[in-house]
């Protein structure tokens, strides 16, 4: 299946995908427009219409109706299941690849390897833009570092997720789920109700939550099924007790922290409970230092080889400011 795994041929489709936009809408417009004034013109000059003028106007319409058939047509047929080349071509999911590709570059990584971790940005950010559950989304695992995502609308590994009954009604710090995805508030300037940290529970297990630290219940059911698996494999794994950071905090961190390494508040999933910051251990019992490698640090190697298994993703392993201990959910959408 054509993917269009290439940032110039994604650029390009973006592109021509404007133009057919423009030929199929505003042009027809400013053409039809264009004999609309053309035609007032004459009739005030010389009162009624002439053959020659008729004429004149029927092959411009010709024109215009040319344009827009052709158009047309090429983008039905561009626009199918099978060409995801020109539905990925949108201008969110070019801009995060582009960026996505530049961060790889100097990455000591086989092509191979970056191109399915591009191909996996792809999908998830198609996924994310519009509000859909991909199924069986491949699942490679090449390099401890990286994994392309596997989620299915089920997520038959999650047992103990299906004791939890998915409705609108049951929304928790403004995050609701539905059919594997997580719906947090659009973040609208001027509007604390669309900020994340700004709804944490002040008693969580008294507030609906299932766990003492804030995070959502989907979230934690999934982090924790995580780890209890890390550790049967032998590793350790632990979340952070903060489960969910309130807006002040927040707050605190993007003012004493490096410029770009704390996200502007209001915006951090950690303020809503789908987000926690990993700490791993050696097999001796001590925590793996700043610098580590899947190597190095079997337990985080480990972590990110399987987060896909549970619905649960790295995000930021080639983030301008490196975060490997960020964990989150695949599906997630703003409403």
């Amino acid at each position: 299946m054509f993917t269009c795994n290439n940032l110039n041929l994604l650029t390009f489709t973006y592109y021509l995908k404007i133009v057919l936009a423009i030929s199929m809408t505003i042009i027809p417009f400013i053409l039809l427009f264009k004999i609309y004034i053309q035609t007032i013109k004459y009739k005030e000059k010389n009162k009624k219409l002439d053959k020659l003028i008729l004429k004149k106007d029927l092959k411009n319409l010709s024109y215009i109706f040319v344009i827009f058939i052709l158009s047309l047509t090429l983008h039905n047929t561009l626009n199918t299941s099978n060409n995801k080349c020109y539905m990925y071509a949108k201008k969110d999911i070019v801009k995060e690849y582009k960026e996505t590709s530049l961060l790889l570059e100097d990455e000591n990584l086989s092509d191979d390897i970056k191109s399915k971790y591009l191909e996996n940005v792809l999908l998830i950010s198609y996924n994310n833009l519009t509000n859909q559950t991909k199924n069986n989304l491949v699942n490679k695992k090449n390099d401890n570092t990286l994994q392309v995502v596997t989620l299915s609308n089920n997520l038959e590994e999650l047992q103990d997720e299906t004791l939890l009954k998915e409705t609108n009604l049951n929304k928790l710090n403004n995050v609701y789920v539905q059919n594997g995805v997580f719906y947090y508030p659009k973040y609208v300037s001027g509007n604390r109700l669309t900020y994340s940290g700004t709804a944490c529970p002040s008693n969580p297990t008294k507030e609906g939550y299932n766990n003492p630290y804030g995070y959502n219940n989907y979230f934690y059911t999934r982090l924790t099924k995580f780890i209890e698996e890390a550790s049967k494999a032998g590793h350790k794994i632990t979340m952070s007790t903060q489960g969910c950071r309130t807006y002040d905090t927040q707050v605190h961190y993007y003012n004493t922290m490096t410029r770009g390494r704390a996200t502007y508040p209001g915006y951090s999933l950690h303020g809503f409970g789908i987000a926690s910051d990993l700490e791993f251990y050696r097999s001796d019992g001590s925590v793996c230092p700043y610098g580590r490698t899947g190597s190095s640090c079997p337990s985080m190697g480990w972590a990110h080889q399987n987060a896909s298994r549970f619905g649960l993703t790295f995000p930021l392993l080639y983030a301008s400011y490196r975060e490997d201990w960020h964990i989150e959910p695949v599906n997630k959408s703003k409403y």
